[in-house]
C-alpha cells in the first residue's frame, strides 16, 4: 500500500512537518510504502478558475508537478494524509493551492460520472497543529478536508488536531501524541497493510494489465489490493483502453505503466497474474503465478478492446478462490 503525505506547512522541520513525519515513519515500519510532498516547495501552479477541467476532464495546466506527478500519486495512494498548520482559522495557502487544483478530479467524478478503482477503499486523514486554542479553531479546516477528500475519492477517516503548540518542536512533547499515532496506525494503516496483494503483468502494462487491475479492485474492494506493471512498459496507458473503461464509468486517468521492479517498491504481491503469452519467464520468482491466455488486442480496434474487457471480467471470477 502507498501512503501519501501532503505536508502543507511552509516551515520545514516545524510542528506540522514533525507530526506528519512521525506518523509516516511508524507507518513505514509497519510495512507501508510512504511518500511525502513538501507542498510549499513543490512548484504547483495555482488554479486558474477557467472551467477547462469541466469541459475536457483534464487540467489546462499540463506541465507543472500537479499534472505530471501529483494527480497520479493521489490516484495511486491508498491513504492520503493532509497536514497543515492553522492560519487564520484555515489551512495554509500552500496546501490550498494543491486542493484547489483537485477541481480536476472533482470534475472527473461529478461532471463525467467516473469512479476511481480505489474509491471504495482509499482513506483520508487530517493532521493539524495550532498555536492558539479557540473553540472553533479547526472547524473550517475540517470542512475543507471533508470536501477535498470527497473530490479525490477518499473516505475521510478522522483527524488528529492539536491546540496550544507554538514553539518549533513542541509537538514532540505533546501529551498523548504517541498514543494517538499508535491508535491511528492500528485502526487505519494495519488493516490496509494486511490485505493480500495481486499484481497484474502484461507485456507493455498499457492495456490488459491496468484494465484487469482496475476491474478486480472495483469488484473485490477491500478483499485485496491490485497493481499492474509491464515487462517493457509503454510510455502511457492505451488511450482507447481508457476510453473503453470510461464508457463503463471507470476512471483510468493519471495512471502510467511501470516496470515490475517499480511495482514491487510499493508492495510484495501474494499472487501475480501474467496476461498473454509474450511474457515467457516468471516475472516475480518465488511468488505464485497464474497465466491468463488473453492475446493483446489491436490497439486501434475499439470493439476488440471491449471484447477484451468482457474476457477479463470472466477471468476475474476465478479470484474468488484466492480470496477464500
Amino acid at each position: 500500500m502507498l501512503i501519501l503525505g501532503l505536508q502543507g506547512s511552509p516551515r520545514k522541520g516545524g510542528n506540522t512537518d514533525t507530526l506528519l513525519a512521525s506518523f509516516l515513519e511508524q507507518a513505514g515500519q509497519m510495512g507501508a510504502a510512504v511518500k511525502t510532498i513538501q507542498v510549499a516547495r513543490a512548484g504547483i501552479v495555482p488554479c486558474k478558475g477557467c472551467g477547462y477541467c469541466e469541459t475536457h476532464g483534464t487540467c489546462v495546466i499540463s506541465d507543472d508537478p500537479m499534472s505530471t506527478e501529483i494527480f497520479g500519486l493521489l490516484r495511486q495512494a491508498d491513504l492520503v494524509v493532509a497536514a497543515t498548520p492553522v492560519f487564520f482559522y484555515g489551512i495554509s495557502a500552500q496546501l490550498k493551492v494543491l486542493i484547489d487544483r483537485c477541481q480536476t478530479l472533482w470534475s472527473r467524478k461529478y461532471v463525467y460520472k467516473l469512479k476511481d478503482p480505489l474509491a471504495a477503499t482509499r482513506k483520508g486523514l487530517l493532521f493539524s497543529v495550532a498555536a492558539s486554542g479557540g473553540r472553533q479553531l479547526f472547524d473550517g479546516i475540517h470542512l475543507t478536508a471533508k470536501y477535498f477528500f470527497d473530490a479525490i475519492d477518499a473516505q475521510f477517516s478522522h483527524a488528529l488536531t492539536y491546540r496550544g503548540v507554538e514553539s518549533k518542536g513542541a509537538i514532540r512533547h505533546h501529551a498523548g501524541l504517541a498514543a494517538d499515532i499508535d491508535e491511528t496506525i492500528r485502526k487505519t494503516v494495519l488493516p490496509m497493510v494486511k490485505r493480500k496483494n495481486v499484481l497484474f503483468i502484461s507485456s507493455t502494462g498499457a492495456c490488459r494489465a491496468p484494465m484487469a487491475a482496475a476491474m478486480a479492485q472495483q469488484r473485490f474492494g477491500d478483499g485485496f489490493r491490485t497493481g499492474f506493471a509491464g515487462m517493457r512498459p509503454a510510455a502511457e496507458l492505451s488511450a482507447l483502453m481508457s476510453q473503453t473503461m470510461q464508457q463503463v464509468g471507470v476512471d483510468m486517468g493519471y495512471r502510467k505503466p511501470q516496470r515490475v521492479d517499480q511495482a514491487l517498491n510499493d508492495t510484495t504481491p501474494d499472487l501475480t497474474i501474467v496476461i498473454g503469452n509474450a511474457v515467457e519467464k516468471i516475472p516475480v520468482p518465488g511468488i505464485k503465478t497464474v497465466r491468463w491466455p488473453l492475446p493483446e488486442p489491436v490497439s486501434s480496434d475499439e470493439a476488440a478492446i471491449d471484447r477484451m474487457r468482457l474476457s477479463i471480467e470472466t477471468h476475474i471470477d476465478t479470484l474468488m478462490e484466492f480470496l477464500g
